[in-house]
């Protein structure tokens, strides 16, 4: 299958696969755009990494995250909210990838960040022998977004071959401020937008316009709904659609 643009051009249907570059780079930008988006309406004010030095398993990841929120919550006397985002380092150092986490936190104040660095310390320098780990506060709803993107656009730390199955991006409950299938619609259109905005640029370069000139090409761009077709490729490659799906 396919999808077919008003145009006619046959365009390959994104796999959504996080070990696929170009997937994992477009998911990144619209999970950054979500961030960005709901940080607008309810932000959050306390960012977070934590590491791991010792090699985990996907299970000891998660149960250390649950101790942690666990026991953040229990020193603060409140249900704080949290995004966490899994990544992985790039093992240039000793060839060894290791998972480490970046989230985000609501109902924090960022006097209190001191707490989720205790309690990282605490639970994962016993499950992963990682006592390096930090928390500060985040002054604009930019900055959420801004912090996102940095990490998790970056190719070279999407999961390794062995880590099948993870989930990246881990919203506890209600922390979206707007139902997550209506957030990310806002958000897939938003990063729709800055792609065309990209591409009319890259348009005026082409024709040697001046910079500013890529504001009426923008507004000329196909912005029509793409269909899905179903077609036959043979062995040298041609394409043949056979009909919509």
């Amino acid at each position: 299958m396919r999808f077919r643009t008003p145009s006619g051009r046959l365009v390959p249907i994104p796999c959504n696969r996080s070990k696929c570059p170009a997937c994992s780079r477009r998911q990144g930008m619209i999970t950054a755009a979500m961030v960005g988006i709901d940080a607008e309406q309810d932000q959050p004010s306390v960012v977070s990494t934590i590491t791991t030095r010792d090699q985990v398993t996907a299970a000891t990841l998660r149960e250390g995250q649950r101790q942690v929120v666990r026991q953040v919550r229990q020193e603060l006397g409140h249900s704080a909210r949290y995004c966490s985002f899994v990544e992985w380092t790039t093992g240039r150092r000793d060839g060894v990838r290791r998972p480490h986490m970046h989230a985000l936190w609501k109902d924090v104040h960022p006097d209190e960040a001191a707490v989720i660095e205790q309690a990282a310390r605490d639970v994962f320098g016993r499950l992963a022998g990682a006592h390096v780990h930090e928390a500060a506060a985040l002054r604009t709803p930019a900055a959420a977004a801004a912090y996102v993107a940095s990490h998790h656009l970056k190719e070279s730390q999407a999961p390794p071959p062995s880590w099948r199955g993870v989930r990246r991006v881990r919203p506890s409950r209600g922390y979206w401020s707007i139902p997550a299938k209506e957030l990310r619609q806002l958000a897939t259109a938003y990063v729709r937008e800055r792609r065309l905005e990209v591409r009319a640029a890259a348009l005026a370069q082409e024709r040697g316009l001046p910079p500013e000139a890529w504001e009426p090409i923008f507004e000329k761009l196909d912005r029509s709904r793409v269909e899905v077709v179903r077609v036959r490729e043979d062995r040298w490659g041609v394409v043949e659609v056979l009909g919509p799906v």
